[in-house]
């Protein structure tokens, strides 16, 4: 079992989701001679890998421990991050942001992913973040069954809308087949997200660890996009601030969301 986390980011005209899947609980005895000393709390040992992460940032930057992370901070200069004092900015800050997504090297392999949709994509009829939603809940599901796991989702509060999307999903997900087609001929076949347990639930992003490393994967993921659509700002492009997401260890990206290229990231244009 997997707990997955999500945050969003967007620009009003790239809409953006990131994704993190953290490993929950596993069976370490076969099935036959299960008892409840079998199950293994893997959570638990991310938790305090989280922590130690957290805790070198504030040591090698100065980020006070209950100041919530978020990218769109760090990359502005728009914070109380130096210390609790003053603004954490400039050259001092894009290197916090990326000593916080090189530190990411504790999580497993292939467990980040991200969607980002322009205003004008379309997925089955929706769009904006709905479309990245959809798309990310395709990947999900396929991911679940070829892996043999079930995952609970965790959003960040403010996207109540998120639940009823989620809802959905679990009875209609068209979902497009890599091959252009199904063999009905049909471009789109409907693969509800059976994989998933509970319900779409919601964390208050200043007590998450996990949240906030979602956020800090969605505006990097945002500033690539916007850069791939020459959409960045002067003082942006000349910093260079589109590579902040190169700076995730590339085993902790899961490639395998899209058919080709090894971002982790798919491309809703």
């Amino acid at each position: 079992m997997s707990t997955i986390y999500a945050d969003e980011s967007d620009d009003k005209q790239r809409f953006v989701l990131a994704f993190v899947s953290i490993p929950t609980a596993s069976i370490s005895l076969p099935s036959s001679e299960w008892d409840a000393e079998g199950l293994n709390d893997d959570w638990s040992a991310y938790f305090e890998k989280a922590r130690t992460w957290r805790k070198a940032l504030k040591e090698a930057h100065g980020i006070p421990l209950s100041k919530e992370l978020k990218g769109s901070k760090l990359a502005t200069g728009r914070n109380r991050y130096d210390r609790g004092r003053g603004a954490l900015y400039g050259n001092r800050a894009w290197k916090a942001y990326r000593d916080a997504l090189q530190g990411l090297s504790f999580l497993p392999d292939h467990s980040i992913f991200s969607v980002y949709a322009t205003r004008d994509a379309n997925l089955y009829g929706r769009r904006k973040l709905e479309a990245s939603l959809y798309a990310a809940f395709q990947r999900i599901e396929r991911q679940n069954k070829a892996d043999r796991r079930r995952s609970m989702l965790f959003f960040d509060e403010g996207h109540g809308e998120y639940r009823t999307l989620y809802r959905k999903a679990c009875v209609h997900l068209p979902t497009g087949s890599r091959l252009g087609a199904w063999s009905s001929g049909s471009l789109s076949k409907n693969i509800p997200m059976v994989s998933t347990i509970e319900d779409a639930n919601f964390k208050d992003s200043k007590k998450s660890h996990f949240i906030q490393i979602a956020d800090l994967i969605a505006y990097a993921t945002l500033l690539k996009a916007r850069h791939e659509g020459d959409a960045l700002s002067e003082r942006e492009s000349r910093n260079e601030l589109y590579k902040l997401h190169d700076a995730i260890p590339r085993n902790v990206l899961n490639a395998r969301v899209v058919t080709s290229g090894t971002d982790g990231i798919v491309r809703l244009k």
